[in-house]
C-alpha cells in the first residue's frame, strides 16, 4: 500500500479568520506549524479545495484521512473544531470534533474507507468549523493510502503480421 498526502490548494469560503484567500491557504498548507490562522470572530469557518495527486490516479483507495493541528486563542484553556470531508456534490463523508489545547497539537479523524475511488478524491473539500472558544488552526491534511493498479509483468512484445525495420539495437530469436 502507497501513501500521499494532499493539502489544500483554495479556499471556496472563509470567514471568521484573520486572513483570507491565499494567504488562508499558504498558512494552512505550508508543512509548518509556526504559521496560523486565527480566528477573530465568534462565527468562524472554512471551506478548503484539495490538490490532486497523480500518483493514485487509477489506483484503488483503500482509506483517506483528515489531519488537523492547531491550538486554543486567547484565554480559553480549550477549543473545539468541528471537521468535515465532503465529497464534489457537498454530501458529509466524515465529520468530527477535535478538542485543542494551549499547545500545537494534531488531531485525526478514523479513517473512511467505503465508496472512494480516484476521481471521488479528487473532488473532496475540507470544512473546518472552530467553536466559539477561538482556535488557530496551523495545518490541514489528507492522507491518501492507495494500492496502485498492476502493471503488465508480460516480457513479451506482440507484433501484428507486416513488415517490420529494425534501425538499430539487437534481436534475439
Amino acid at each position: 500500500m502507497a501513501t500521499v498526502t494532499i493539502r489544500p490548494d483554495g479556499v471556496e469560503s472563509s470567514t471568521g479568520f484573520d486572513v483570507s484567500g491565499a494567504t488562508l491557504v499558504s498558512r494552512i498548507n505550508d508543512e509548518d506549524d509556526g504559521t496560523i490562522a486565527t480566528q477573530t470572530s465568534v462565527t468562524c469557518e472554512a471551506t478548503f479545495t484539495l490538490a490532486n495527486d497523480s500518483s493514485y490516479s487509477g489506483a484503488t483507495i483503500d482509506s483517506i484521512r483528515l489531519s488537523v493541528t492547531g491550538l486554543t486563542a486567547g484565554k480559553a484553556s480549550t477549543c473545539e473544531a468541528t471537521c468535515t470531508i465532503k465529497n464534489a456534490s457537498g454530501t458529509d463523508l466524515q465529520s468530527t470534533t477535535h478538542t485543542f489545547g494551549n499547545t500545537t497539537s494534531t488531531q485525526a479523524g478514523a479513517d473512511v474507507t467505503s465508496g472512494l475511488d480516484s476521481s471521488i478524491v479528487d473532488g473532496l473539500k475540507i470544512v473546518i468549523d472552530p467553536d466559539s472558544a477561538g482556535m488557530r488552526l496551523a495545518e490541514v491534511f489528507l492522507t491518501v493510502n492507495y494500492t496502485a493498479a498492476a502493471a503488465a509483468t508480460t516480457p513479451f512484445i506482440g507484433f501484428n503480421s507486416g513488415k517490420y525495420k529494425i534501425v538499430a539495437g539487437k534481436i534475439k530469436i
